[in-house]
């Protein structure tokens, strides 16, 4: 039997006491997969993210989709910058207090761009926001022991593709110095993170086979602040055909990670695979990703841009 996300997570209720983080869940995907975990039961969510009112408006709409006792948290948080994700996590933990944490989604979006934009630390603040605080995050999580046993940590971004990474050049700086076009720098940060995001996962499922963690491709979803001007011609005009011909709305997309994370016959229905797309197809790694020692030479140099040591 084929998965049908939205129709088997219908009749889903999850168990009581269930916790989640959402990271970057106070507006597109991120708030649709804390809405669809909060229809189903789940009776804590801890929101990260940036704007307070938007973050009010999600917590009071999870509260009515719940169906019993449900409490929302939000934490504010800059995660731009290794200080700013450290802070950001340090403030999470005070938030969930005693609590484990069962499900973990970081939805957070820096979006290639073809510009750099240096944060403090000298690296491009897209390339921290989308794929150095995912790893920076689930780091810290799993050092500090917040994990329920069995838990599951998902990455939404862009699983599936392979650049040939330069370590000592991980925001593309010299790559842009030397001339690349916008069109092109984009194409090149894409890969980049999706790179980067597969090879950490994969390397988190190896270093803590007691959890599972996922990277998933949500395809194009329309959410409201999408802006088809941020990226450079001709992919805007790419990008705006393609979102009106079989692009989704994030409550629409919601229904997949929420398959994957919570649904008890989900392993069963799709596999052991930890990369998918939107439409439940698992993904293989690329080249760069595909090998353990690249990995190995990725997860020490993300540790040493973070300051952390293991």
């Amino acid at each position: 039997m084929v998965a049908n996300p939205k129709a088997d997570l219908q009749d889903l209720k999850l168990g009581p006491g269930s916790t989640a983080i959402v990271v970057g869940g106070t507006t597109g995907i991120g708030a649709a997969v804390a809405r669809k975990l909060a229809s189903v039961g789940c009776s804590r969510i801890v929101i990260l993210g940036r704007d307070e009112k938007r973050a009010s408006e999600v917590i009071d709409k999870l509260r009515q989709l719940s169906q019993d006792e449900f409490e929302g948290r939000f934490v504010k948080g800059d995660i731009s910058y290794v200080n700013g994700i450290k802070t950001a996590f340090n403030d999470l933990k005070t938030s969930l207090g005693t609590d484990k944490v069962d499900y973990v989604v970081m939805c957070q979006n820096g979006p290639p761009t073809g510009t750099i934009n240096l944060n403090e630390d000298g690296e491009g603040k897209e390339f921290t926001i989308q794929a150095l605080s995912r790893f920076l995050f689930t780091f810290l999580i799993l050092q500090d022991n917040l994990l329920s046993p069995g838990a599951k940590v998902m990455f939404i971004a862009n699983t599936g593709l392979s650049y040939p990474l330069d370590l000592d050049d991980l925001s593309l700086k010299n790559v842009a110095a030397k001339g690349r076009s916008k069109a092109l720098l984009t194409i090149d940060q894409s890969k980049r993170d999706s790179t980067v995001l597969d090879s950490v996962v994969l390397q988190f499922n190896t270093r803590f086979p007691q959890y599972t963690f996922y990277h998933l491709h949500p395809g194009l979803v329309k959410t409201e602040l999408f802006n088809i001007h941020n990226f450079p011609f001709p992919l805007s005009y790419i990008a705006g055909l393609g979102l009106m011909v079989m692009g989704s709305t994030p409550d629409e997309y919601a229904n997949v990670p929420v398959y994957i994370l919570a649904h008890p016959d989900a392993k069963e229905q799709l596999g052991e695979g930890k990369l998918w797309d939107h439409r439940l197809h698992s993904k293989s790694p690329g080249a760069w990703p595909s090998d353990g020692q690249n990995r190995i030479k990725l997860w020490n140099k993300l540790l040493q841009m973070s300051g952390e040591q293991q």
